[in-house]
């Protein structure tokens, strides 16, 4: 049986890596668990897929799960004290007129959407919702990455528009 090429190139980098990680975290542990993750990422690769910079590849795969590691830990609540909690009582929840112009602004989002060609929508989509690369979503769509880019950047200009002209309106 024939080694994984994958295996290969995570082995070859594995080390460079982990000390990437651990000099942005300060911690070995969590180097090595998001180190583990680039691994099962890359696994989720197409064996015949050929990566122009796999270096590169796997590099940026570690950033982007680092950006994720660093904005759940920014996300996270941190423990307040009983006295701390009853200076500040104000509902999370918006006001009625906050939550009706946040309706309008997703229904305009909704129909910029549908309005856009379904090749060009459901680039951004893939990219936005689901985290696909431009070069995955070409090869689902059958485009040229730069294409793919021309699609997201379209559909977003579009939305964009749809957007300030509400706000005009």
């Amino acid at each position: 049986m024939q080694a994984d090429p994958r295996d290969h190139l995570f082995q070859q980098h594995a080390a460079e890596l982990t000390g990437y990680l651990n000099r942005r975290l300060q911690s070995p542990e969590l180097a090595a668990e998001l180190c583990q993750e680039v691994y099962l990422r890359l696994r989720r690769v197409p064996r015949h897929q050929a990566l122009d910079n796999p270096r590169a590849f796997l590099f940026r795969i570690a950033r982007n799960l680092l950006i994720d590691h660093l904005r759940q830990q920014n996300g996270q609540p941190t423990a307040i004290t009983l006295q701390e909690a009853a200076e500040d009582l104000e509902s999370p929840a918006p006001n009625p007129e906050t939550a009706a112009s946040d309706a309008q602004v997703l229904d305009s989002l909704r129909e910029a959407l549908g309005e856009l060609p379904h090749h060009v929508r459901q680039a951004l989509l893939w990219n936005r919702l689901e985290g696909l690369t431009q070069k995955e979503i070409a090869g689902r769509l059958g485009v040229s990455e730069r294409m793919v880019g021309k699609y997201i950047l379209r559909a977003l200009n579009h939305c964009q528009a749809r957007l300030a002209w509400q706000a005009q309106g």
